[in-house]
């Protein structure tokens, strides 16, 4: 099966789980995002615009790819990023933590002087498919605390809240619970969920998306690819080395007795070569 094949079967099981999707399907309904921000953060949102799309990639991409789902701003001047973690790993806080840079660098103006009182509210959450810290809750949100005063607080502008489909949370909101429980595949509960999951429907029904979805994952599994190319080769020549030095024989002897493809001999005797030099 090509990468195109599996990329076009992977397509038709995406849910909202998918950050391709789960981005797309805010874009497509802002207002549903919007509303969905509102329960989340208790606060009230009358609207929200999404940045330029060049200034968002600009922003959203590093050198290891990573980019925001979800990045919207409010009349307010408040910033919002929402994030789908499906991985547990022991890095999400430093993680959480470089996005909130990220929308801290799209706040600054080039070449004009930075005036930090300017700097709205950030609002960074995550919503993972598992307990982040295993106390059973669904939502934890941090704030910075002074170590010799508990009720001297950090005012930074900076929110930090986990939503975690597991658990169990009485305090949370009726429709975040619903909304959880929809990521975790548990069924639709509400018509506020029946949107999102029309939403989604839509999304997964637009040949526009799809053809974007299939073209940047081709990218990516080009890069993959790519890399561990260069690390076969690379491990193949060190093998190569090894082999010529510990039996002190020639670099197609060396070939020979590692069963180096004939179509790449060339390749690495020239690279053999090089090393001699």
């Amino acid at each position: 099966m090509t990468n195109e094949e599996k990329l076009a079967v992977k397509w038709d099981s995406l849910t909202i789980k998918d950050n391709f999707i789960f981005g797309k399907v805010m874009e497509v309904n802002s207002d549903w995002c919007r509303r969905l921000i509102e329960h989340i953060l208790d606060i009230k949102v009358e609207s929200i615009s999404y940045p330029e799309r060049e200034k968002t990639i600009e922003s959203r991409l590093d050198s290891k790819g990573i980019r925001l789902d979800v990045y919207v701003k409010d009349d307010r001047n408040r910033s919002f990023d929402i994030e789908i973690q499906l991985t547990d790993n022991d890095d999400l806080a430093k993680r959480m933590r470089y996005y909130i840079g990220l929308i801290d660098l799209d706040k600054l103006n080039k070449g004009k002087s930075v005036k930090y009182k300017s700097f709205g509210e950030s609002y960074i959450i995550f919503i993972c498919t598992f307990d982040v810290f295993g106390y059973g809750y669904q939502l934890y949100d941090f704030d910075i605390v002074c170590r010799r005063n508990s009720a001297l607080h950090l005012i930074d502008g900076t929110h930090r809240i986990f939503l975690c489909t597991e658990g169990e949370d009485e305090e949370l909101k009726e429709e975040v619970k619903n909304f959880l429980d929809y990521v975790a595949g548990r069924g639709i509960k509400s018509d506020f969920i029946r949107e999102l999951d029309e939403t989604v429907q839509r999304v997964k029904l637009s040949k526009e998306w799809r053809l974007s979805y299939m073209t940047y994952e081709l990218a990516l599994l080009e890069r993959e690819e790519m890399g561990e190319e260069r690390g076969r080769k690379q491990k193949l020549l060190e093998n190569l080395r090894s082999v010529m030095f510990k039996l002190n024989i020639n670099a197609e002897k060396a070939m020979d007795f590692l069963d180096v493809p004939k179509d790449e001999q060339s390749y690495y005797a020239s690279k053999l070569n090089e090393s001699v030099k």
